[in-house]
């Protein structure tokens, strides 16, 4: 890529001089174009400012051809006598008066787009002859190493040397290369630091060389290949209205856009597929602006590096102050907030740079003067310091949808009978299913054009769980659901259970419920009867669901859950609720104490219906039950219900009346004893006779610890 710098220069003629430059041992040789000349001009004043010509030499010889080459001179004494330093400083002031008086000023393309670049970002004049500098430089290979050469190592030195080079002041240079400078708050330049100091702190990005090479600066052009401009949003903002803060987020946007308010970040995060990207497109797309994404890739599907993709943004902020209604997005911000780019961004130590200086000059600068709002995307803030957290106006976690909005998005993908409803009702109980997979599971879904739908059903649960198993997570199996010989009859409870539904369906303050009881008396089945009767979904938690392995993850799966309870308007029900309140008087270690401690304050705050049910309710501990609005105790069914549990799944056959005598002597059944037995039987291929009923009921009370075992008459199975 070569710059247009006619404007230096009346003809390529008058760098191709016959004559020799002062003294015998060195001529002047064509420079091949005006970027060369110019480059040449920077480097004869840098040697002859800074006195390098020693470091040109070694023992009386030309140490590197090249430089020579460089500046516009070659070696062409063949004689052994050795090359002072004074004949080297004659010829180089020579040549230096010769390119000068070569070199005369005309508008010119390159003149013109540095000029409406300058104008665009705001640049200063000594940014703007710095911005010049380094566009030579960075098309002129030898220039670098002239710079090593001469021993720039440090900001001091590098600004001595565009000082010589420019003509413009220490303190000017200083000021165009500062962090705060536009400069680099648009990743222009990198960092004059003072340790791991490189010699390409004066190279430019190939886009912004590109776009002084144009014949006319096209800002458009220019903003389009640092940003790209955002699709139209799949979804919309009523897909995200379990997220509470995406109505605020709309209002406060909406607000600034109006107001030009600058320093506006938000900052989005939560897990891969959770939809963060697609809601700033759809908040965008709601309060009528236009959405500008910075790229982590380039059209070639190469990584973009975080600085450039940093230095990218500063300029698109620059490009855009002028314009009403505008947004960036820059999304994966783990590139600059993380790993070296978090060093990079927030100066986290790195090599021996400073934090503080970099803190204040990334920090300060981009997250508090930037004219348009901003938001900022990643899949986990761990690599972000809390003190540099707090400079976010809002901080926004997503997490997969609630089950009644999965139910809705996976409508929305799957419309049209692609898959059943009975599909869709079992994926969305799959709590970990996000956006994304159901997007692309149901484009691929499309791409199979499968007919029957049982079989479009089949494939699109073996797609979405290959999804969840890459991304670490396990399909939830089927939702459980009551049985259809359910009946809330054949519950022996110490409590009115159809007036307690009854007043849970006139209230709107919510219940926290205690259900305990031995095994199989019927105390999750009743809580989903419960919703069932309440109108409203269950949401079922049990120990595997909630225990994680790392210290802190129990406690927050259970803030998860209550979350995802309320943003559904469902019912709560945690099974094996002893596993989390046990009596603290007795833990041993710190996370039981702090797991029973989250549950409590959880249900504390919880203004639905907490359903908990357990079989061992004298472990629980006593603040917890004092929590409880209701404790309600499930025994084992009476000889009533037991008799009448018997005539609804069998009838009354030929042997009902003696296996009811059988059955008056089994005293510690449940109704999951019967739903066993009926499981059995379907297994087997047996009809549900009351003899052969009654004589399996008494094998499960066999297996009971401490149940009563007398013998019945009869262990035939009729």
């Amino acid at each position: 890529m070569t710059l247009d710098f006619s404007d230096l220069v009346d003809d390529e003629d008058e760098f191709s001089p016959d004559r020799p430059a002062a003294g015998l041992r060195f001529a002047a040789i064509p420079l091949q174009s005006a970027v060369d000349a110019e480059a040449a001009l920077y480097a004869l004043r840098m040697i002859d400012g800074l006195n390098w010509h020693a470091r040109l030499l070694n023992r009386g010889c030309v140490r590197d051809h090249d430089l020579f080459t460089l500046i516009g001179l070659e070696v062409r004494s063949r004689r052994r006598e050795e090359i002072t330093i004074a004949d080297l400083r004659e010829v180089v002031a020579g040549q230096r008066s010769r390119v000068e008086q070569m070199m005369r000023s005309k508008r010119s393309a390159f003149a013109r787009n540095l000029a409406m670049l300058g104008d665009a970002l705001k640049l200063s004049a000594g940014e703007r002859a710095l911005l010049r500098l380094a566009a030579v430089a960075t098309q002129t290979s030898e220039f670098h190493n002239l710079i090593r050469l001469g021993g720039v190592r440090s900001e001091a030195d590098m600004i001595r040397a565009v000082c010589c080079a420019t003509g413009m002041k220490p303190a000017a240079v200083a000021k165009a290369g500062s962090p705060a400078g536009a400069l680099r708050r648009c990743g222009f330049l990198r960092e004059w630091g003072n340790t791991d100091f490189h010699t390409d702190h004066l190279s430019l990005d190939s886009a912004v060389l590109t776009a002084l090479s144009m014949a006319r600066l096209d800002e458009e052009r220019f903003l389009r290949s640092l940003a790209r401009r955002s699709p139209a949003a799949q979804l919309t903002l009523a897909d995200y209205a379990h997220v509470q803060d995406v109505a605020m987020l709309r209002r406060y946007v909406g607000d600034a856009l109006k107001r030009r308010r600058r320093g506006v970040n938000i900052l989005i995060h939560g897990a891969p597929g959770t939809g963060k990207t697609e809601v700033v497109r759809a908040l965008a797309q709601a309060v009528g602006a236009t959405l500008h994404e910075v790229p982590d890739e380039n059209a070639d599907g190469e990584a973009i590096s975080g600085d450039r993709r940093f230095g990218a943004y500063g300029i698109c902020q620059s490009l855009l102050a002028s314009k009403p209604g505008q947004l960036i997005l820059f999304d994966e911000v783990e590139d600059v907030f993380g790993s070296e780019g978090a060093e990079f961004m927030f100066g986290l130590p790195q090599r021996g740079r400073s934090p503080e200086r970099l803190r204040k000059s990334w920090v300060n600068q981009t997250l508090e003067n930037n004219p348009v709002p901003a938001f900022w995307v990643c899949n986990s803030i761990g690599a972000i310091d809390a003190a540099y957290l707090r400079r976010f106006d809002l901080v926004v976690e997503f997490e997969a949808p609630p089950q009644p909005v999965r139910r809705d998005i996976l409508q929305r993908y799957f419309a049209n009978g692609l898959v059943s409803e009975a599909c869709i009702e079992h994926l969305a109980a799959w709590e970990h299913l996000v956006p994304a997979h159901m997007q692309r599971a149901a484009r691929v879904l499309r791409g199979l054009r499968t007919k029957a739908v049982a079989q479009r059903d089949a494939e699109a649960q073996r797609i979405l769980s290959s999804m969840l198993k890459v991304a670490g997570h396990r399909e939830k199996p089927a939702a459980a659901r009551l049985p259809d010989h359910y009946d809330p009859a054949f519950l022996n409870a110490d409590c009115n259970l159809d007036r307690l539904a009854e007043g849970l369906r006139r209230n709107t303050c919510g219940a926290r419920i205690c259900l305990h009881g031995a095994p199989g008396t019927g105390k999750s089945a009743f809580a989903l009867h419960l919703g069932k009767v309440l109108g409203r979904p269950v949401v079922l938690k049990r120990a595997s669901d909630l225990l994680g392995m790392f210290v802190g993850e129990s406690e927050k799966n259970i803030a998860r859950a209550f979350r995802e309870a309320r943003e559904g308007n469902a019912i709560l029900v945690i099974d094996e609720a002893d596993g989390f309140l046990r009596d603290r008087a007795g833990a041993t270690q710190s996370w039981e104490v702090s797991q029973v401690n989250e549950l409590l304050t959880q249900m504390e705050a919880f203004d639905g219906i907490f359903v908990a049910s357990t079989n061992l309710v004298d472990t629980l501990d006593a603040a917890s039950l004092r929590r409880f609005d209701f404790k309600i105790r499930f025994d084992w069914l009476t000889l009533a219900q037991r008799r009448a549990m018997l005539r609804a799944v069998c009838g009354e056959d030929e042997t009902f009346e003696s296996a009811c005598a059988a059955l008056d002597r089994l005293e510690q059944i449940a109704p999951g004893d019967f739903a066993n037995v009926l499981r059995q039987l379907r297994i087997t291929g047996q009809a549900p006779s009351a003899s052969r009923v009654v004589a399996l009921l008494a094998r499960e009370l066999a297996m009971k610890p401490g149940a009563r075992r007398r013998s019945i008459g009869f262990t035939g199975n009729g």
